[in-house]
């Protein structure tokens, strides 16, 4: 009995550390989600930089800008990270 209980709770423990790790995950993407702007330089999940030309959260639609006068529409869901342009820190 005394075996099953801490079986119990250790499998209760495990699965609480994981829904939580997967909340403050979601959480933190949001947040920089959130702080996007137009003119950031992003990278999308498929290795994709450019900048920021367009960005609407209610359509959940962004455009990037990846060359000089070319520019791609993508998902929010597809930015992975703003990451720094040349000359920036």
């Amino acid at each position: 009995m005394d075996q099953t209980l801490v079986l119990l709770v250790l499998i209760v423990g495990m699965v609480g550390f994981m829904f939580y790790s997967q909340w403050r995950a979601r959480k933190k993407y949001q947040q920089k989600m959130e702080q996007m702007q137009v003119g950031d330089r992003v990278v999308t999940i498929g290795g994709i930089f450019g900048k920021l030309t367009y960005l609407d959260r209610e359509s959940n639609r962004a455009r990037l800008e990846v060359a000089p006068n070319v520019e791609i529409e993508f998902s929010l869901g597809a930015i992975s990270q703003k990451v720094s342009g040349p000359g920036e820190e």
